[in-house]
This record gives structure tokens, sequence and C-alpha cells, in this order.
């Protein structure tokens, strides 16, 4: 599921921080986004959704949507040279293992955050309330405590099956009733064809669902994750 963000930047920030973006002030000159996606993520279909199924692993504390990623919107590689260190995190490290684990067999979560923040927290920074790692994390599970879309689709009657399907529409209205926000609902290219089997789109990308796909939202297998109803 994606949503967008609005955040208003304020006149002057760039001046302000050119010290702290470790000589990466060229990012901010050219700080022109207006809006953010925040991607949330089912594990459960996250692990059946990918090439390799050996390298899927759900940690046993994750029951929940996670988060996929908290990206400024049309914003190309901005900077490598603004690091970002373990001990940045480690005020909410808990909490970002809870709702932003990495779901890669072998990947240290740490590193997964580091890839997170090197491709899109170095372009969120601009903005002053997210102009450090532990801010930009600290927005980010901000916004997915805000969204509670776990809540939302289990008391709207849409619960994790393997022999129920929903239509995406449904699952669409749900979540706008409550969220009163601009989200889209991510499926796959083989769901958007005409000739769905619900285990065709297992090597997909998401992509956002046309009107009246009809959607499984699997249960967590941690054992098998690939295969959740087997």
């Amino acid at each position: 599921m994606q949503g967008c963000t609005e955040f208003e930047k304020e006149k002057g920030t760039a001046n302000r921080k050119k010290k702290k973006a470790y000589n990466c002030f060229f990012i901010f000159s050219s700080c022109n986004w207006t809006c953010m996606h925040l991607t949330l993520q089912w594990p459960g279909s996250f692990c059946i959704g990918i090439n390799n199924k050996t390298i899927c692993k759900i940690p046993q504390t994750v029951q929940n949507w996670t988060i996929h990623g908290l990206w400024p919107v049309r914003t190309g590689h901005c900077c490598d040279c603004w690091p970002i260190y373990h001990s940045h995190l480690q005020e909410i490290e808990p909490e970002l293992t809870q709702l932003w684990p990495s779901l890669i067999k072998g990947k240290h979560f740490f590193y997964f955050w580091r890839d997170e923040w090197i491709k899109h927290g170095t372009c969120a920074g601009c903005e002053e309330s997210m102009g450090s790692p532990l801010l930009y994390f600290q927005v980010s599970v901000k916004l997915r405590k805000l969204f509670d879309i776990d809540n939302i689709l289990e008391s709207s009657g849409i619960k994790t099956s393997c022999d129920v399907s929903y239509k995406g529409r449904e699952a669409w209205i749900q979540l706008k009733v409550h969220l009163f926000r601009n989200q889209t609902l991510g499926c796959t290219k083989q769901e958007q064809e005409q000739n769905f089997d619900r285990f065709s789109w297992f090597n997909s990308t998401g992509h956002p669902c046309p009107k009246n796909t009809t959607i499984f939202y699997f249960p967590i297998n941690y054992e098998n994750p690939h295969e959740p109803c087997n």
C-alpha cells in the first residue's frame, strides 16, 4: 500500500544545513519534491513475490504490516557522502526492528536501513524535520503508527486467508474511509491480466491495482514464507 504525504519546506533550510550534510549541500539546492510515498508491505505477500524464494525470512517478532520505504517523489540519486552509523539509530532500533525489518535472509537490519537512507533519506534531508538519519527514521516510524492498516483491515472483516479472496476496490474503500488519505493498493503485472492465477504473480513486482482486481491476503508462514498456504 502506498500513501502520499505532503511536507512544507521552510525558506532558507538549505543554507542552514550545509555543514550538517557533510559537504553534500548540493542536494538541498534541488529539493523540489512536495510529496513522499509511504509504502507499507504485508510480509506474507512479500516473500512469495521475490524471484529467489530461498533468501526470504520473516522474523518471528513480525506479525503486522511493515514499512517498505518512505520515498520523496521524483528525485534521483542524491548523495553517498552523508554518512549513517549504527549508533545514530540505537535510540529507535527496537521500533525499527519491529516496524521496518529486513525480510532478506542474512542481511543485517542496519545495512538495510543504511541502504534506505542513502537512496531516499538523503533526498528527504532537505526537509528540516528529516535533516538527519535519526529524524528521517523517526518520521517513518511515526507515519507507520499513524496509518494503522492492520486494525483497519481486521475491523472491516478483511482477514488473512488461503481460501478467501477480496475485491481490490473493497479493500481500498475501507482504507479510504478510515485514513482519509491518498493511497494505492499494489498488485502485480499478472494480476492486471484477465486470466488471473493467484500463484502466477510470485515473481513479479507490484503495480497499482486496476479496478475489480481479485486479491488474496495470505497469512504469514514463518517456516515456509514463500509458500504460506502449504
